[in-house]
């Protein structure tokens, strides 16, 4: 998150907010030959040492971010199936080795030199090597749990060279495929902070989408497409908002929503675990890998 740019948010009078963006990088796919493809013990080497979308979350500046030893992350083979089936995955858990900004991820892999992997976090279950999915639901508003659980990150590496039993390869920027938003409301009438228990969030308008939000997300990969291009997209047939439920009530939430392509209207409905409930709209565009810090958000008590 290395570029700095301001969003306005038109909120019941509208507010500034200042978000970061992510950039990354791929290179062309190529498909290599089936000969001597097994399964090898992996070692994966991160190219670029400013890689802020990582698996722990520190707030300051906007976000920074580190890997911990143990994070667990899965790869998904984007050259080949097994049996050259073009169905199943080639698939398996990789495990961050270091508590660093940059880390190797090391794990036993099938795979040749020249192959493409998909690299992922949070570790996730791969059905098909063409694309997987995301959830948005479970959020409990708390940094530390977005970190874990929905800071969902992609790579694109490939197998730089083989042995018998041993694989290297090189991964540049991964890619944060959602927006983190930092959100607090306040009161329109007097501009007290509202205790947040419970924060749901749908798109506004008048549009077939107004009142909902995707709950899941796919997310299409393949050997032939670059990391620039991979993209979450929220699956149709949601009923309601996503909502936030949080442990107590807290003046702040960290949600991860989903990108947008130009301008929304969202809805936002707040309880304060009184038995209060305040609402409001807002329209902002949301960019994949950014840090918004939407706060002192003005909601109407209903």
């Amino acid at each position: 998150m290395n570029d700095r740019r301001h969003i306005l948010w038109g909120l019941l009078g509208g507010i500034m907010l200042t978000g970061m963006t992510a950039c990354s990088g791929d290179d062309d796919a190529t498909t290599p030959a089936d000969d001597g493809v097994k399964t090898r013990h992996l070692t994966i080497t991160q190219t670029d040492d400013n890689t802020t979308t990582r698996a722990t979350l520190t707030e300051g500046d906007g976000l920074s971010a580190k890997w911990t030893a143990g994070d667990n992350l899965t790869y998904c083979n984007l050259s080949r199936t097994k049996n050259g089936d073009g169905i199943t995955p080639y698939s398996g858990q990789l495990t961050a080795g270091s508590t660093a900004v940059v880390s190797q991820f090391t794990g036993d892999v099938t795979c040749y030199k020249g192959d493409y992997l998909a690299v992922v976090y949070p570790a996730t279950t791969f059905t098909t090597n063409t694309f997987y999915t995301l959830s948005l639901t479970g959020q409990d508003g708390t940094l530390s749990t977005l970190a874990t659980s929905y800071h969902y990150v992609f790579g694109k590496a490939q197998v730089t060279a083989v042995t018998d039993n041993t694989a290297d390869a090189t991964i540049g920027k991964m890619k944060s495929l959602l927006t983190v938003c930092k959100f607090s409301f306040v009161n329109k009438e007097g501009g007290a902070a509202i205790p947040i228990k419970s924060l749901s969030i749908s798109y506004g308008g008048k549009g077939s989408d107004a009142g909902i939000y995707p709950q899941m997300a796919t997310v299409s990969i393949g050997a032939y497409t670059a990391q620039a291009d991979v993209h979450a997209t929220g699956v149709e047939g949601s009923t309601g908002p996503l909502t936030v439920t949080c442990t107590t009530a807290q003046e702040t939430v960290y949600v991860a929503l989903l990108p947008t392509a130009a301008a929304r209207t969202f809805q936002f409905t707040v309880t304060d675990g009184s038995g209060n409930t305040y609402s409001g709209t807002a329209k902002a565009t949301l960019t994949e890998g950014e840090y918004i810090e939407a706060t002192g958000l003005k909601l109407t008590k209903q």
